[in-house]
């Protein structure tokens, strides 16, 4: 090479190096790095091919060859609508269970031995069989999923071994507030009358039996409700002969239908056959549910609410783009956003948008700490009703389309989900170019079609919200998301029913001897009888500013006063004969109810007179509160009211109030716990008494101050009310701070 090649060839490579180095500061140059790039033209959707065919007996067929590897798969699958169980929940799903647990050449430990043999995979739910295997035992592996789903015994031993499975299950679902959240969420989304609204409990595996188990497998189990798919190296017409051979023939004797005096369908083993008639949609009235875990340090929140949406809907693909954007799986959405990055209540904040071609659903769940329950709850309504108020950006849309694109082509890569599809297809009556036009019409999403989609499909005012979390902190706050007027918060138990207190029965003694035994506890009458001049002074805190009430007893007269700092809230007055309300805004006559709650009142130990100014009194039995075992009596009012009260079986001391209250037109569950027991003149008050549940929420009186033996004047007591009073208080006219109680509990 001469040396002229030589230096031109170093220069060359000189040249080259150099424009190496200043490209970066070229393209820098030239880069917008605020924006995104634009986005490219969506992929052409290409995936294998599947044939489709029809045995005589009405089986179909789907075939999806790949033969990368020697591995075929096959589904067994049954098109059965959703039905209510009723009494026996779970049954449909213990089915599922038993069928691959005994035929009649076969027993489990057969079926489990022919499955470690060939190296299979097997299993069996109440829709249908999955196995998959290496090619060569194809054959035998076919021979017993045929056996299986035409010839299945459910043994009652098998049946019972899964009644204590299914036991445990709910028992570790009863410790797990994501696992409470998730069925109790169905049952306040859907209602217990749906069949997506139905949960299994102990009380409902007590009552399956093994003639329900074999009548829905005979009733739904029928070879024109079933598909046969195959999926890997396995050809068309080595599959079609598979299935001839084995299921061509199979015919499944027909269940005994009858109907009832209403024209309900009855079949034998089943009773009525309740199929879902027509999809459930929002109630109409947002309504909020607890399941209570007290002490509990995180609250489990869902909101919900069912939709009437198909997946053959055109809209249902932008609604799953709404869904990504508000929550739906990137770290970008909405909900993550806001709950986690910029105000820390939780680590993760979802949204999903179950499309079902039964009853779709919309739900978004969350974890936070149990201290920003309701702001948490706020901050979820605030996002879902932006989404239907305002358009979305161009970079949220793009950035929740990109996503969703990448998922499904991350799907295509597996063979098994060209059978998805041609099956869902068929299932959910799409039209039959829907997967390969997937790409192009989400790329044809636009910001228009999302706020269409979040005002066709989303609820924020018809939610239902479900916390599973501690009721005593969280109830104050998320009362007020409740549109339900007579019921602002709605207690379940983790089996999604209402909740209903556990009572034991006593038979050792009655409501008196337990209402005698408190009044010995704090010491008895003859301590009790002289306390006959009283001042109370108590602290109300946690309503805001804190409130003084101070309260004057003397024999058959009461008073009472309520002041926020030196302003004047409010005013009772008792005489002996009758009771005087006054506010800033009115004064009148309190009766009915309201006087029989101050006649009460105006004793220091009121139950020294439960038998004269009650009508009756009922020991109930005895309950937990806590660690502490309690008589429940029932004090039923001479105008028809009632409330109960608990008293500790161990030391007689009042450990809680619960009644109903009326606070401007609207019920409450108002629960009082009493504390801090300390002597006045030998007596015994609590110092402490926590009330909860009633329209201001949580607020704690404590006795400040105390007086003893001096005597009011006699006019301090005076009420002054026209014979034909200028106004009657009702209970609808008292501030939010009075409170009357209206019934029983």
């Amino acid at each position: 090479m001469s040396s002229r090649n030589g230096n031109r060839s170093v220069a060359r490579w000189a040249t080259c190096a150099g424009f190496g180095l200043l490209a970066p500061v070229f393209m820098n140059a030239q880069l917008d790095r605020s924006r995104p790039p634009a986005p490219g033209p969506s992929p052409d959707v290409r995936f294998s091919e599947h044939a489709a065919l029809q045995l005589p007996n009405g089986m179909r067929l789907i075939v999806v060859e790949d033969h990368k590897l020697p591995m075929v798969s096959v589904q067994l699958r049954f098109d059965i609508p959703p039905i209510l169980q009723g009494a026996r929940v779970g049954y449909v799903e213990m089915m599922g269970d038993l069928l691959a647990t005994g035929t009649t050449t076969r027993s489990k430990v057969d079926i489990d031995h022919t499955v470690d043999l060939l190296g299979a995979s097997f299993f069996a739910s109440n829709e249908g069989v999955y196995a998959g295997c290496l090619t060569k035992n194809i054959e035998p592996l076919m021979d017993l999923l045929a056996d299986v789903v035409q010839n299945p015994t459910f043994p009652q031993v098998e049946l019972e071994k899964n009644r204590l499975r299914a036991r445990s299950n709910v028992h570790q679902r009863s410790e797990d507030p994501d696992a409470i959240a998730e069925a109790v969420g169905r049952v306040v989304t859907f209602g217990t009358a749906h069949p997506y609204g139905e949960v299994m409990t102990e009380r409902s595996i007590g009552q399956i039996d093994r003639a329900a188990v074999e009548a829905y497998y005979r009733y739904f189990f029928r070879p024109e409700n079933a598909y046969l798919v195959f999926v890997g190296d396995i050809t068309e017409k080595e599959a079609r002969e598979l299935a001839k051979k084995r299921f061509g023939k199979w015919e499944q004797p027909k269940s005994l239908i009858s109907s009832d005096e209403y024209g309900r369908t009855l079949v034998e083993g089943i009773g009525i056959l309740a199929k879902l008639e027509q999809p459930s949609v929002p109630a109409g009235v947002r309504r909020v549910y607890v399941v209570d875990r007290p002490g509990a340090k995180q609250s489990v929140i869902r909101v919900s609410f069912p939709l009437n949406l198909l997946p053959k809907d055109i809209r249902a693909q932008r609604s799953q783009v709404m869904n990504t954007i508000l929550g739906g799986g990137v770290f970008n959405a909405r909900l993550m956003q806001n709950l986690r990055e910029k105000r820390a209540f939780t680590y993760g904040a979802y949204s999903s948008l179950d499309v079902d071609r039964f009853n779709s659903s919309f739900t978004v769940t969350t974890s936070v700490r149990t201290e920003v329950t309701d702001s948490a709850v706020t901050e979820i309504l605030a996002e879902i009703e932006r989404l239907r108020n305002e358009p979305v950006t161009m970079q949220e849309l793009e950035l929740a389309k990109r996503y969703m694109m990448g998922s499904f082509g991350r799907m295509l890569e597996d063979p098994k989900t060209v059978a998805r599809f041609a099956l869902n297809t068929q299932l959910n009556q799409l039209e039959p170019d829907h997967y390969h036009t997937y790409l192009t019409r989400l790329e044809r999403v636009t910001v228009e079609h999302v706020q269409e989609a979040a005002q066709a499909f989303l609820y924020p005012d018809q939610a239902a919200i479900l916390v599973v979390g501690d009721l005593e902190r969280v109830a104050p706050g998320i009362a007020p998301f409740s549109m339900e007027q007579n019921a602002p918060i709605i207690r379940l138990n983790e089996d999604g029913e209402r909740w209903a207190e556990e009572l034991t029965p006593v038979t050792d003694r009655t409501a008196e001897q337990v209402i005698e035994g408190y009044i010995a506890a704090v010491g008895g009458r003859e301590k009790i009888a002289p306390l006959r001049h009283l001042r109370l002074e108590r602290k109300a805190s946690g309503i805001g500013d804190t409130l003084t009430v101070t309260e004057w007893f003397a024999p058959d007269q009461y008073r009472s006063q309520t002041k926020r700092g030196a302003a004047f809230v409010e005013e009772y007055i008792f005489d002996g004969k009758r009771v005087l309300y006054t506010n800033p805004e009115v004064s009148g006559e309190i009766t009915d109810a309201g006087y029989d709650a101050i006649r009460l009142q105006a004793l220091p130990v009121p139950e020294l007179a439960y038998k004269e100014l009650t009508d009756r009194r009922v020991l109930l039995g005895s309950t937990m509160l806590g660690d502490k075992k309690a008589f429940k009596v029932m004090i039923y009012t001479v105008s028809g009211t009632a409330f109960a009260e608990y008293y500790d079986v161990a030391t007689g001391f009042k450990l809680r109030r619960s009644q109903e209250v009326l606070v401007n037109g609207l019920q409450y569950a108002q629960i009082t716990d009493f504390s801090d027991w300390k002597p006045i003149n030998g007596v015994l008050f609590p110092y402490k008494a926590l009330e909860r549940g009633g329209p201001t929420g949580r607020v704690l009186h404590e006795i400040t101050a105390v007086e003893v033996a001096k005597v009011m004047p006699p006019t301090f007591f005076e009420v002054k009310i026209p014979e034909v009073p200028d106004v009657l208080i009702t209970p609808d006219m008292l501030p939010p701070d009075s409170t009357v109680p209206v019934g029983d509990e």
